[in-house]
Order: C-alpha cells, then structure tokens, then sequence
C-alpha cells in the first residue's frame, strides 16, 4: 500500500511538473509571437508613418492585426503624395518585418522595396489619391451585390496596388458562398470578382 502511495505522489509530482513546464512554454510563446501584450495599433501606425518623410496620422490607414509565420503581426496600408505604401510590422516589439512601396521611382529612405512606373501609372495614381472612396464605400459597392449580405458578413477588407492603382478587395461569407471583389478606388467600379461554395 506504501508503495502504491509512493508511485502515485511520484505519478502527480511528474504531471504537475509537466503542466507547470507546458504553461511556462505557452506563456513564452504567447509573449513571444504577440498574442499577449506588445504595442497598440496607435502605436504601429506611428512606426509606418515615421519611416515616411512628411506623413501625417490625418492620412488614411488601413490597419489589420493578424497570426502569421507564429507571430501577431500589424499590416498598415496608406497613400502619402501618390504613394501606396504597406508595411508588416511585429506586435510584440514593432520591428518592421516588411515594407513595400508602389508608384515611386526614387528611394528617400534607402530601405524600402521600389516598383518603378512609367508617366501613365504616375499620373493615374495621382487621380486615384485624388479621388480616393474610401473602404467603407467600397464595401457599400459589394455588398449591393449580394442580396441579403449585411456588414457582419464582411470577412475581410483591404487595400491593395494593382498595376500601379489603388484597389480594395472585399470578401463576403453568406448563404454558403464566399464572393471576392476587387474594387478600384478612384472610380468604385468592380474590376474583378469571384464567386465560390464554402460549404463542405
């Protein structure tokens, strides 16, 4: 009987240890990757904005906090002078992972990924910035073309640079189906969409 208590102690002295190691190793990871504590979005804006000369927090940011590669990561997209600018940057300690610019043929910061463009893309990104309708529009514009889809069935919405011009792509989940539109941001007009089941 001794004996039997003995290895049972023993049993809950291992267990315990290994949940005690398993919780250290949560807490290192959710620290580590962001999940937990870090900095605000407030805050990651003003890093994206501080690596560009002359932008103000009065220009328009889209800010999405996502997991990706084990890490919370903040991915801010804005147009400063005709410039579509997106930087990837850690929640946990505001390290720039990536950064990305379009529409720009010179390097102020000598850091920055460039994308070169002829005069035509030039001069349509400036009409883009110009004429600018903004996210919420364009997510008006898709989800008119979704009978019965209302704001909550929005799954994602986000700018993005094609071609030199600035669109947002849009996605619906309802009734089972998943729309995706790509709607340029100077005009409001759908340049692409896609309709597909996500039932399974």
């Amino acid at each position: 009987m001794d004996n039997q208590e003995k290895q049972k102690n023993k049993k809950g002295k291992v267990i315990a240890i290994v949940v005690v190691v398993l919780v250290v190793i949560i807490a290192v990871f959710c620290w580590f990757s962001g999940l937990v504590g870090g900095i605000s979005e407030a805050e990651a804006k003003e890093i994206a904005y501080n690596q560009v000369p002359g932008a103000a927090q009065s220009d328009k940011a889209i800010v999405a906090k996502e997991f990706d590669d084990f890490r919370m990561v903040y991915e801010i997209q804005f147009n400063h002078e005709n410039v579509f600018y997106e930087f990837q940057i850690a929640a946990r300690n505001g390290k720039i992972i990536e950064q990305d610019t379009d529409g720009v043929t010179t390097n102020p910061q000598g850091n920055q990924d460039q994308s070169q463009s002829g005069a035509g893309d030039a001069q349509q990104d400036a009409q883009a910035a110009q004429s600018d309708i903004g996210i919420e529009a364009a997510k008006e514009i898709a989800l008119s073309q979704v009978s019965g889809a209302s704001a909550s069935d929005i799954t994602k919405a986000k700018a993005d640079s094609e071609h030199g011009k600035l669109v947002y792509e849009i996605e619906i989940q309802y009734d089972g189906q998943e729309y995706d539109f790509d709607i340029d941001a100077a005009t409001g007009n759908i340049v692409g969409s896609s309709q597909e089941s996500v039932l399974h």
